[in-house]
């Protein structure tokens, strides 16, 4: 008898197959639920961000992207009125820059969700 008729403990691949499909199944319930898991520990970390950049208004829905750049440059900001300088390059960007490039950001937000 081939090796390969040999799956199951009793020979027969038909009565491993169900039990294989079960293990799969299993085993995709519980990465998606893993997933499901990060994707809301992400989204909730995002939003506890974006309570504490500047906004127009709270109710306004900003994309992760929007919220990356609204902090980054709301750091620059507070940190030029510290006297450091974060800026990539060192160029110390002024106070004005940091939140001119706040607001527009936000207002090119606000104009792509008006977009859609």
């Amino acid at each position: 008898e081939s090796p390969r008729k040999k799956v199951g403990v009793d020979g027969d691949s038909r009565t491993r197959l169900p039990e294989v499909k079960a293990i799969q199944q299993t085993r995709r319930l519980l990465a998606n639920a893993r997933e499901r898991t990060r994707v809301h520990t992400i989204s909730a970390a995002f939003e506890a961000l974006r309570k504490q950049v500047p906004c127009y208004s709270y109710g306004q829905k900003l994309s992760k992207l929007a919220i990356l750049r609204i902090a980054c440059n709301y750091i620059l900001s507070l940190a030029h009125l510290a006297e450091l300088d974060y800026s990539p390059d060192h160029s110390s960007v002024s106070f004005s820059q940091c939140v001119e490039q706040c607001t527009r950001t936000l207002q090119a937000e606000g104009r792509s969700k008006k977009r859609k």
